[in-house]
C-alpha cells in the first residue's frame, strides 16, 4: 500500500497560518527584548512627591552638610542701605519674669502652642497639624503668610526635621531632614551630649527659607561652630548662603524689609544683636548688649528685645 505525498490544501492552509503567526510572536518577542522601555512594568518606578496629604508620603529631602564657618563675627561690606537702630530704653529685668514682659507690651512670638506633657500643656494647634513625624515628636509650629513651619525632633532640644504645611489645601509642601546640620566636624569629645544643634527658628518668605540652627553650651565645646542661619531656595533645595558662626541663638530672629535682626550670647561670651543682609548673610552691624538676647519682637516702629537680664526697646529707623 501507497500513500500519496500530496497534502489536501485544506490541512496546509490551518499549518501555514500557525507557523506565520508563531514567527510573528517570535519576531514581537525579539523587539520587546531589545526595547523593555516599553514594557509597563519595566518602566522605572514614579518618584515619590515633596507634596502630599500626607507626612508619610512626603519625600523627605536630606541636605548637604553645609559649611562651618569658625571665628568671632565680623562685619562685611554692605551691598544695601540697612536701617539702623536707636536705643530707647534699657531696664533690667526679674530674669524670670519673661511672661509679665510680653503682657506688658502685648507682644507674643508668632507661633503655635504645641502639646507637652512635661509642662502639661495641651496646646492650641488646628487639628490637620500631625502631632508626630515617625517617632519624631512636633516640637514647633511657626505660622507664616501662607504656610506653616513645623519642627519635628526626638525631643523638645532635638528638633531635626522641618515640614512646610498648607493649611487651607491640607497639603505639606516640603519636608527636610538637617541631619547633616546637628554636629560640627570638630568638637570637645567630653561635650559631646551637649553640642547637638538644632533647629531653633525658621521664616519662609516666598521660595527663600531662612532657618537658624543652634546647641545651648559654650562655643569653645564645638570649636566655635555653633549658631548659624542658613537660607535655602525651597524650589530647588538649594542652600544660598551661609552666615558667619555665633550670630544667631536666640529664640527667635526677624525679617524687617531686607535685613534680619538676629542675637548671640552665652555666659563668659560676646553679647550682640547682629543686622544681617537677607540676601546674602553678610553682617552690616552689630550692637552690644549686656547679656544674651533672647526675643527680638518688632512692634509699629520700635523693636523690644528681651537679653538675659536686661530688657531693651530699640527705635528702627529705616
Amino acid at each position: 500500500m501507497t500513500f500519496s505525498k500530496q497534502i489536501p490544501i485544506r490541512v496546509f492552509g490551518p499549518i501555514l497560518l500557525g507557523l506565520l503567526l508563531a514567527f510573528a510572536a517570535v519576531l514581537a518577542l525579539d523587539q520587546h527584548q531589545e526595547n523593555p522601555a516599553n514594557d509597563p512594568v519595566a518602566a522605572p518606578e514614579a518618584q515619590p512627591s515633596t507634596i502630599s496629604s500626607s507626612i508619610d508620603q512626603v519625600q523627605m529631602i536630606v541636605l548637604d552638610p553645609p559649611p562651618f564657618p569658625q571665628g568671632p563675627p565680623e562685619i562685611g561690606e554692605a551691598t544695601i542701605p540697612s536701617l539702623t537702630l536707636s536705643l530707647l530704653s534699657a531696664n533690667p529685668n526679674q530674669i524670670t519674669d519673661e511672661d509679665a514682659w510680653l503682657a506688658q507690651h502685648q507682644l507674643s512670638l508668632p507661633q503655635y502652642p504645641v502639646p507637652n506633657s512635661f509642662q502639661q500643656l495641651s496646646g492650641e494647634l488646628p487639628n490637620t497639624i500631625p502631632l508626630a513625624y515617625q517617632d519624631a515628636l512636633l516640637v514647633q509650629a511657626l505660622p507664616q503668610a501662607t504656610t506653616t513651619l513645623l519642627f519635628y525632633g526626638n525631643h523638645f532640644s532635638e528638633a531635626r526635621y522641618l515640614f512646610s504645611y498648607s493649611e487651607s489645601s491640607n497639603l505639606f509642601n516640603y519636608g527636610y531632614d538637617f541631619e547633616n546640620y546637628l554636629l560640627s566636624p570638630e568638637y570637645k569629645p567630653e561635650d559631646r551630649e551637649f553640642v547637638q544643634q538644632q533647629l531653633t527658628w525658621a521664616i519662609q518668605e516666598a521660595e527663600i527659607l531662612y532657618v537658624s540652627t543652634a546647641h545651648a553650651t559654650y562655643a569653645e565645646s564645638s570649636k566655635g561652630m555653633n549658631a548659624y542661619l542658613t537660607a535655602i531656595n525651597t524650589d530647588t533645595h538649594e542652600r544660598l548662603w551661609r552666615s558667619q558662626s555665633l550670630v544667631c541663638n536666640a529664640k527667635n530672629f526677624v525679617i524687617i524689609e531686607n535685613v534680619i535682626i538676629c542675637g548671640y550670647g552665652f555666659t563668659a561670651e560676646p553679647d550682640y544683636l547682629y543686622i544681617l543682609d537677607k540676601k546674602t548673610g553678610t553682617i552690616m552691624d552689630q550692637i552690644s548688649v549686656t547679656s544674651a538676647p533672647e526675643y527680638i519682637l518688632p512692634k509699629g516702629s520700635e523693636l523690644f528685645v528681651r537679653t538675659y537680664n536686661t530688657d531693651y526697646v530699640f527705635s528702627i529707623n529705616r
